[in-house]
């Protein structure tokens, strides 16, 4: 009888503990980023992300330079094939600028890139980068 419930015990916390794991194995966060693109006004600097999962994921984007952060966007949820996109204008004097995105889950349900363009009379991108 002692040993059958020892069994049914250790059953149970290995169910608790495949519960545990699957909860973190969803809430784990990963990041991309971009490399560095040098950004002069007037020309303007974006970060887009796009979720190429099935699901909504939650993200979060930051454009930083020499560690300050010039935008962050706190969590966000991406909608499955939806893109997200931050922007801001260059600096006055021109500086490194990249994109962090921080994600829920696995890098490959996302694509994200740094972008640099121009406001007008086109804004069209005339440099892209993806992040990694």
């Amino acid at each position: 009888m002692k040993m059958k419930l020892f069994f049914i015990a250790a059953i149970f916390c290995i169910a608790i503990n495949a519960q545990a794991n699957e909860k973190e194995s969803k809430e784990k966060k990963s990041q991309l980023i971009t490399p560095t693109l040098w950004a002069v006004s007037p020309d303007n600097f974006a970060c887009n992300l796009t979720n190429v999962s099935k699901k909504n994921r939650i993200a979060q984007v930051r454009i930083i330079t020499n560690g300050e952060i010039l935008l962050d966007s706190g969590e966000v949820t991406v909608q499955p094939m939806h893109t997200i996109d931050h922007f801001i204008g260059g600096l006055p004097d021109g500086g490194p600028i990249y994109c962090e995105f921080t994600v829920e889950g696995r890098k490959n349900w996302y694509r994200g890139a740094a972008k640099l363009f121009r406001d007008s009379p086109n804004t069209t991108d005339f440099l892209v980068i993806s992040a990694e």
